[in-house]
């Protein structure tokens, strides 16, 4: 069968725009089951989420080895009460010790070195240390209820950003990706910023902000450090 050239352009620009139409018809039919809408961007779970979502984006501040929660929201007035005495074996209750502390022959309590006030309509405990965040007290949620036996950095971190001591599951950023997708068709929902400051002594692994077992797709995008945050969007110099 002979096909002139006009034939074949035609005949591909139909399939092309039907392409095109699928593909446009099926974010929009999906869009409007979807309490957000996702406009063609990367779409979440089925039926979530199960209400329509007030917060838009999530900034998630992580600190390695920053300064702990006796410090700063979590007063712990008994341990202030005992502290310099050594630690009851009741409340340590057979837990391991750190390559740091295994050859101490004893074990010192240390109670916080400053003090908290109440502070918005909640009374929330926050350190003297954290001037400016009082001033913010009815605009934070803080949660007290967490706990976990991991006593060295990389597990407690590996827990912190994964819900889990063992590496390889799916970070945070990863499970929101997953489950309630995004609206941005072009650019991934999950990025990443790391500092590098010189003093920073604490390691930060890319599986901190990995997907796991989920797809790739979901997984952090880190950006780089210097000019280029991403390689790629800009002109070589030299070329307007």
């Amino acid at each position: 069968m002979s096909v002139t050239r006009r034939h074949f352009l035609g005949a591909s620009a139909l399939g092309l725009g039907a392409l095109a139409l699928r593909q446009v018809m099926g974010s929009s039919l999906l869009a409007a089951n979807t309490p957000v809408p996702l406009a063609g961007g990367l779409n979440g779970l089925p039926g979530l989420p199960h209400h329509l979502a007030k917060a838009k984006r999530v900034i998630y501040l992580f600190q390695a080895g920053g300064p702990s929660q006796f410090e700063t929201f979590d007063p712990k007035p008994l341990l202030r009460e005992q502290n310099g005495q050594n630690l009851p074996e009741s409340v340590r209750g057979g837990q391991r010790l750190t390559g740091m502390s295994g050859y101490q022959s004893t074990l010192p309590m240390a109670g916080a070195f400053t003090n908290f006030k109440k502070y918005g309509k909640a009374g929330i405990e926050i350190s003297d240390l954290l001037p400016y965040t009082a001033k913010v007290a009815d605009e934070l949620c803080v949660i007290r209820s967490m706990h976990t036996e991991a006593i060295n950095h990389d597990p407690a971190i590996t827990f912190f950003a994964s819900g889990s001591q063992i590496a390889g599951r799916p970070s945070m950023g990863a499970w929101m990706s997953y489950g309630l997708g995004s609206s941005n068709q072009n650019l991934p929902a999950f990025v990443v910023l790391v500092s590098k400051d010189a003093t920073r002594d604490q390691p930060l692994y890319s599986r901190l902000w990995g997907s796991g077992f989920l797809p790739s797709e979901h997984q952090g995008v880190q950006f780089r450090a210097g000019k280029e945050p991403v390689l790629y969007l800009t002109n070589p110099e030299g070329v307007s």
